[in-house]
């Protein structure tokens, strides 16, 4: 099992998930920055710090995640059955709360809890949300990415709103430990964090 260390005291960490609204961004302006992809949202920002998953599914099925083996960058997930040596395993716990161990990350329904857990554990004081949105884009696509899931369910009403109810489960111990977070949505679905365009999170 694998603890994280403070690698970023004090810094500004970019979440970058996989919700549609990124398409629209300038990311090479992520340039310099402290930032953790989330699944295959990597595959928009290769240049990214880190790459999360919780979806051991995702790691073993390799379709899934074409071009992922070239990440150059730290590789951690919580799916514990994951053997590959690149890959970091820390465990999970339920999102009640973010962990304040570095030896574990909270999440259930989003693997983005799990990264806003770890980022914490760098040395996060504030972090920008990319691509949260919990909601389809007005022509009906998913992702950032572009990848065909196999899995209908993962862009439901329903898997959004488990996705809401998580992130406001966790957001009381994100301020109490000192941490602030921020949706680069404006439009995003989800009200819990203020809401900021990208570039002013810049």
């Amino acid at each position: 099992m694998w603890t994280a260390e403070k690698i970023w005291p004090g810094e500004t960490v970019f979440v970058l998930a996989a919700g549609p609204s990124t398409a629209a961004l300038d990311l090479s302006r992520l340039a310099g920055r402290k930032v953790i992809a989330v699944k295959s949202a990597w595959a928009v920002y290769p240049e990214a710090d880190v790459l999360f998953f919780a979806d051991g599914r995702w790691w073993r099925e390799k379709q899934l995640r074409p071009g992922a083996d070239a990440f150059a960058g730290l590789i951690v997930t919580t799916a514990m059955e994951i053997g590959d040596p690149r890959v970091k395993r820390i465990k999970k716990i339920d999102p009640k709360h973010l962990s304040a161990k570095p030896g574990e990350v909270a999440l259930a329904r989003s693997s983005t809890t799990g990264a806003i857990n770890l980022a914490i554990h760098f040395g996060a004081k504030k972090i920008v949300l990319l691509g949260v949105d919990a909601k389809l884009a007005p022509d009906g696509t998913r992702h950032n990415h572009g990848l065909k899931w196999p899995w209908p369910k993962g862009a439901t009403a329903e898997a959004f709103a488990d996705q809401a109810k998580e992130f406001a489960m966790i957001a009381p111990s994100a301020v109490k430990l000192g941490v602030e977070i921020v949706n680069a949505n404006p439009d995003s679905a989800i009200k819990t964090w203020p809401q900021l365009k990208f570039e002013e999170c810049l």
